[in-house]
């Protein structure tokens, strides 16, 4: 791999589902593309997936477990030590934890907001310096629309700092979609702080995609369901669908240099009410920070 690759793109999970998907298409256009993932194994295979289409693809693999903050500061530390570029982060990985008890990081904290939200917030600014000197970047960062009372059906968000450990009650839904919200205020205010560098900030919702869900699930009557049944819903998304989303956010010409928007099938939408509120995504970042240590 030669120093001079012209643009250096990282994906956070990007060893299957919508990541994969968007990790092939980068590879295309002709990114050197980081595979940021825990599983190492999975991540060899996806790259030979993309050889296998793109032999000319220049792809690797960099260890990040999103629920320790070792592994995140030695998967930036990593990266930093290359001297690469960097052009693009995309902040995919994550998901909900199921279950009627909350699960933890290895750092203490819920596991789906401690995943989703707080392992790629400190994973972000661990890498700021290089992508404001690879300027102009771009950080998406995947949220969804169930962060929206006014979309979602079922139990709505419900962020509560004294709830954030499950210490009141857990309710895998409210705490994902919590995670979803967390996800918007932190692309808003990271937006906000990165006025004028040259880096843009903006969340991406990918809809409803039920191939990804079903290659995370164990069960084969749970894969069929999501893969079968559930894909052939008019509101499902493809991965092609989802993947194309997330390279409008990337490298579409027409977000070149616009930051703080919510982006949903390609397009600029209104995310909720709350997620405009900058005294709580300036709340939510001061946290944050304390959290990981950043200081």
């Amino acid at each position: 791999m030669s120093l001079n690759q012209e643009r250096v793109a990282m994906i956070t999970g990007g060893n299957s589902g919508i990541g994969f998907a968007t990790a092939t298409k980068l590879a295309a256009k002709g990114y050197l593309v980081l595979l940021a993932s825990r599983n190492q194994q999975a991540s060899s295979q996806a790259i030979a997936r993309i050889h296998d289409l793109y032999p000319q693809a220049v792809v690797e693999s960099i260890p990040l477990d999103l629920s320790s903050f070792v592994s995140v500061r030695a998967c930036a530390a990593a990266f930093n030590a290359r001297g690469l570029p960097l052009h693009v982060l995309i902040n995919n990985a994550g998901g909900s934890v199921p279950g009627k008890q909350a699960s933890f990081t290895m750092d203490g904290f819920e596991m789906t907001f401690g995943t989703n939200h707080l392992g790629h917030f400190l994973l972000t600014n661990l890498l700021l310096d290089v992508l404001k000197g690879s300027a102009p970047a771009r950080v998406i960062t995947v949220s969804s629309e169930l962060h929206n009372p006014d979309y979602a059906k079922g139990p709505l968000a419900d962020f509560d700092y004294d709830n954030l450990k499950g210490e009141k009650y857990y309710h895998p839904q409210v705490f994902y979609r919590n995670s979803k919200l967390a996800n918007v205020w932190f692309a808003y205010e990271l937006q906000r702080r990165l006025s004028g560098s040259g880096v843009t900030s903006n969340a991406v919702c990918p809809g409803f995609v039920p191939a990804a869900i079903a290659a995370r699930r164990n069960s084969p009557l749970e894969q069929f369901f999501y893969s079968q049944v559930m894909a052939r819903m008019p509101f499902a998304r493809s991965l092609e669908q989802a993947s194309t989303s997330y390279m409008v956010a990337a490298t579409d010409p027409a977000f070149e240099g616009v930051g703080g928007k919510f982006i949903v099938d390609g397009k600029e939408k209104a995310s909720s009410k709350d997620s405009y509120d900058e005294v709580k995504a300036r709340r939510l970042w001061e946290r944050s920070v304390e959290w990981c240590g950043l200081g």
